[in-house]
Formats: structure tokens, sequence, C-alpha cells
């Protein structure tokens, strides 16, 4: 075995370096093998951990689209149940001069219209029509109007003074969307 010149001063001393060396060659070889072993299961392990809270955050992020867009379905599905259809559509113009006589705004006559988007899975429903009376009492109703239905929306809504009456005459467009689209009154094309 070999011995180095400043532990060969005794008898004693070589007799231990020759017992040591192996024990001092046996520790750095453990301590060799411990650092690789921590360096082969550290960085896999880092890397899979790494990978794994890419995978958590991406599935947070999922979870979180799914819950908005579950919320957004339950949103949609209530306002779709509130629609009406066409044929409850037409009633509603008795109810807005229900609504009108109760506010005493007097509505001398009402159009309607319908208007299909594109697929014919809804359509839009227009009422025109002008309302006369005082101010206040207008002013009231339009509240009302919009209170009473919310998806009933005003698109234009112009003011003139009454040349007949004391008060004013309000030209009001309101629209609303409706679940479907009166098939018979579609035109055709010829």
């Amino acid at each position: 075995m070999i011995s180095f010149k400043f532990l060969q001063q005794s008898k004693t001393t070589l007799l231990i370096s020759r017992h040591l060396m192996p024990l001092l060659i046996i520790a750095v070889l453990a301590a060799l093998s411990s650092v690789g072993m921590f360096a082969l299961m550290f960085y896999p392990a880092q890397d899979r951990y790494i990978r794994a809270t890419a995978i958590f955050q991406s599935a947070q992020q999922t979870q979180a689209k799914i819950q908005i867009a579950q919320q957004t379905q339950g949103i949609i599905a209530t306002t779709w149940k509130a629609l009406s259809d066409y044929r409850k559509f037409t009633d509603l113009s008795l109810d807005i001069a229900d609504l009108a006589k109760r506010n005493h705004v007097q509505i001398p006559g009402m159009g309607y219209d319908f208007k299909p988007f594109p697929h014919n899975f809804f359509a839009k429903g227009t009422f025109a029509f002008e309302a006369q009376g005082p101010y206040e009492a207008i002013r009231k109703f339009i509240y009302e109007l919009e209170k009473r239905w919310p998806y009933l929306f005003i698109e234009k809504l112009s003011v003139e003074s009454s040349k007949k009456k004391n008060g004013v005459i309000f030209k009001i467009t309101v629209s609303t969307f409706l679940k479907e689209f009166p098939r018979n009154l579609k035109k055709d094309k010829a």
C-alpha cells in the first residue's frame, strides 16, 4: 500500500495510515456516490415537479374556464326561458296598452314586425308606437315598461310637443328577442 512521507515518521503512524487509507478511500467513494445519487434523484424529481406544477396550473385554468362556461350556460338557459315566442309577443302589445292606460298615457295605434336572424334560431320582434300624455305620466310609463319586461329594449325614442293637447308625444320603438321565428310570415322570393 502507498504511504505518505509525513505519515512515516513513526511506526504507529505507519500502521494507522495503512489501516486508515482504505477507510478514507471508502469514505470518499461513499461521499461521491451520495452526491451522484442525489444528482440522479434530485434533477429528475425536480423536472417531474415542474411538469406536475404546470399540469396542475393548466388543470386549474381549465376548471375555471369550465365553471365560467357552466355559469354562462345557466344565464343563457334562464334568459332563454324568459324570452317569449312570437305568439306571446303579439299579446305583449295588449299588456303595453294596458300599462299605458294605467299611467294615463294614450297609445292610438301600434305596429309590430319580426326580423329573423341567421339560421332562424331566434328572431327579433319590434313594436313601434306613439305615446301621448303629460310628460310625467309618459316618464312613469317608460320606467314601468323597462322594469316589468327586462328583456324589452327601447331602440328609438323621440319626443315632440303636442299641438292638440297639453303634453308631449313620444315616438317609441321597443324590441325583444323571440325564441322562434313565425314560419308562416316568412317572405318567399319569387
